[in-house]
């Protein structure tokens, strides 16, 4: 094996409703294996302070990730990948910056989510009005995420059991990937 050849890098995305813990565990597995974080609540916040809509919050995400990409370097997009065409896209970005394509999905039970949701930190971060509307978001999203979804995600982080485990064992895969010094072929 070449020993000048670079570790790969990823794009990583995350499936899991508004509340359920993606931008946590993202910023956990950004510094822990050294990659951006494309926060897309910090997006949003953005777009409401200048009055706009969340509808451009995934192209900028997108094009955010691009832009790490371009320097060879991993990115973690805390953005939720449950539509299957927004999955496909981020598939084909990674192709083609010569990036593996990684998948989370989060799963937390909704008595958490509403739990967090109710606790105001996402109102007083600007991201919602209040937590009756940050409530309401999740209820109008949840049936994408309650549908029969054909997502098959490289690792599933259970919210309902101790974290560090779940996130070590990902880092673990992670880092003795990025060691191989060659294609992602095997994986």
């Amino acid at each position: 094996m070449e020993k000048n050849k670079q570790s790969p890098i990823f794009l990583i995305a995350m499936v899991g409703p508004v509340g359920s813990g993606k931008s946590f565990i993202a910023n956990i597995l950004s510094n822990k294996l050294k990659a951006a974080h494309i926060r897309t609540d910090d997006i949003r916040v953005e777009l409401r302070r200048q009055g706009r809509s969340y509808s451009r919050a995934y192209t900028i995400a997108r094009y955010r990730a691009k832009t790490v990409l371009e320097k060879k370097k991993s990115v973690i997009s805390d953005f939720d990948a449950v539509l299957p065409g927004r999955r496909q896209e981020l598939k084909k970005i990674a192709r083609n910056y010569g990036a593996k394509f990684i998948l989370i999905h989060i799963k937390t039970p909704e008595k958490i989510i509403l739990k967090r949701l109710r606790a105001h930190k996402y109102a007083s971060r600007d991201l919602f009005k209040n937590s009756q509307e940050a409530i309401r978001v999740y209820f109008s999203r949840k049936k994408f995420h309650t549908r029969q979804l054909k997502i098959h995600p490289d690792f599933v982080i259970n919210n309902a059991r101790p974290l560090e485990p779940q996130i070590q064992k990902i880092v673990k895969k992670l880092k003795s990937l990025q060691n191989l010094h060659g294609p992602l072929a095997q994986w």
